[in-house]
């Protein structure tokens, strides 16, 4: 039998691959630019509605120019493809 554990939100912020995240810009209208490498210097290669749920597949990257983390994650497009790409960490309710 599989044992659950239960986190408290605080312990959830510090968790990193392998967790459903929603994105949540905070702004009802504005959309989360998913980048191709963990970074504002990487070109964006589609922008993501809050509400979407996405897959934390690495540990943050900080970008120092940014002054920003970055997790790679996992995620299905509007045609129903399985995607990659790096998001900040912020826009996922993490910590970093």
């Amino acid at each position: 039998m599989e044992k659950k554990i239960e986190l408290s939100m605080e312990e959830m912020e510090e968790v990193t691959g392998g967790v459903n995240r929603t994105v949540n810009t905070g702004v009802a209208d504005l959309k989360a630019a998913v980048r191709k490498g963990p970074g504002k210097s990487y070109g964006q290669i589609t922008s993501l509605p809050n509400g979407t749920v996405v897959d934390t597949i690495s540990d943050p990257v900080y970008d120092q120019v940014a002054g920003r983390h970055f997790v790679e994650v996992t995620f299905t497009d509007k045609g129903g493809v399985s995607r990659t790409g790096w998001i900040a960490t912020s826009i996922l309710g993490m910590k970093r």
